[in-house]
């Protein structure tokens, strides 16, 4: 059945007689996986094969997908057979196997991006079983604390990050793999979602903690840096407040460092697709202005990390150059074609490189950090970037006068 699951090209044909997998997507076959994932003793057994692990990656391979026999496992399973509640209970239990626990959130993220109507089903079976073994009383002795998805999936990703050995382990060790889906499940309850509750004051502390804890990390390791861009990603919905926190807890600057290595990635090694390009580098330009915005000492962190302050002084030499000259366009009283300090192969260099991309969503975002660096001062911005490079984005803000005919 495990090895049927598994295979992937019969999956497209959503007709049930012509695709023998389909009667492992039936109610039937459902609730057995659910049952083989649930059962204590299957649970406790240090013997291989690790049947409840099997048991889930059945789950997922039976709801994963668009077509309609798979469409209506999904349904099934959070509607018939109330299968939100067997991965609840796995998800709760202790002392398992990472695999397992990895694979029960995989459904989890799953669940929560193709059918969000099991988010509610899920808070509402954690809440229940976690009522009478975690819960803590509150002033209100009628009213204790509830512990939902949120929590749950926050304290997994701190057991995740904590636990011996050292984070992220030997190359065998899958706390990484945890952790990432666990990220791109935060993700996924939070993206496009308005109607959820905001997290409590202490939740939104334990996620500060966990996401500066990562961006700590060293970067030697592939699995730490993919679950910083998972943090990046997850810090595109961040609330403002976010970034005096990740400023006080040493956040910022691993951020930059992200944001360096991105650049280096697309603007050194050349993607040459569109496509990647944007991915590799406007979630950690747009997360980077979102934080500048939000905080002045953010603000001056970043700025100084890509203007270096020991260079300021022969920067202003520059400046009081130019502005000598005393040329002017707009709102701008420097008209300098080139920037006056980027040298080749530095952060700002590779900024100011994206300004002029081919993709729109790179050049929009790398012009509007450096506004924001600039403090949204046209002249400082074309001092920095250069009038050729700086029109168009000046132009699109009516900063500038733009040649007749020329559509911005």
């Amino acid at each position: 059945w495990y090895g049927q699951c598994l295979q992937s090209s019969l999956e497209s044909v959503s007709n049930s007689a012509a695709n023998p997998t389909a009667r492992l997507k039936s109610k039937g076959m459902l609730l057995l996986y659910c049952k083989l994932l649930d059962d204590a003793t299957l649970q406790s057994s240090n013997e291989c094969p690790d049947i409840p692990r099997f048991a889930s990656v059945c789950i997922f391979r039976a709801t994963y997908g668009n077509d309609v026999v798979t469409a209506s496992a999904r349904k099934s399973f959070v509607h018939s057979i109330d299968g939100c509640t067997f991965l609840m209970r796995t998800l709760l239990k202790g002392d398992q196997p990472v695999p397992r626990i990895f694979s029960v959130v995989r459904n989890v993220h799953h669940l929560i991006s193709a059918a969000p109507e099991s988010i509610p089903k899920m808070e509402k079976t954690l809440e229940t079983l976690t009522a009478a073994e975690f819960s803590v009383e509150t002033e209100d002795d009628n009213d204790k604390k509830k512990y939902g998805l949120l929590e749950v999936l926050v304290a997994t990703l701190a057991w995740a990050l904590r636990s011996d050995p050292p984070f992220p382990g030997d190359p065998a060790d899958r706390r990484s793999d945890l952790a990432l889906e666990i990220l791109r499940s935060l993700f996924a309850m939070d993206a496009g979602k308005p109607s959820m509750p905001l997290p409590s004051n202490d939740t939104m502390t334990q996620i500060g903690m966990m996401l500066c804890e990562i961006l700590r990390l060293s970067n030697a390791d592939v699995r730490v840096y993919q679950c910083k861009l998972a943090v990046v990603t997850l810090l595109l919905n961040a609330p403002g407040e976010y970034s005096g926190y990740l400023a006080s807890h040493d956040g910022i600057k691993p951020l930059v460092n992200i944001m360096a290595y991105q650049l280096s990635t697309v603007v050194v090694e050349r993607t040459a697709n569109s496509a990647e390009d944007a991915a590799a580098v406007v979630p950690i330009l747009l997360v980077l202005r979102k934080l500048c915005q939000s905080n002045a000492t953010v603000l001056q962190t970043v700025k100084d990390e890509v203007f270096p302050p020991e260079l300021e002084d022969k920067f202003a030499e520059k400046v009081a150059a130019e502005m000598a000259k005393m040329q002017s366009d707009g709102q701008s009283k420097a008209k300098n074609m080139a920037p006056l300090d980027a040298p080749r192969g530095t952060v700002r260099w590779k900024l100011i490189r994206l300004m002029t991309w081919i993709d729109s969503s790179v050049k929009r975002s790398a012009c509007e950090l450096l506004w924001t660096l600039c403090h949204e001062d046209a002249t400082e911005f074309v001092l920095r970037t250069g009038f050729g490079n700086a029109v168009y984005f000046l132009g699109n803000k009516g900063l500038v006068n733009m040649p007749a005919g020329v559509n911005v």
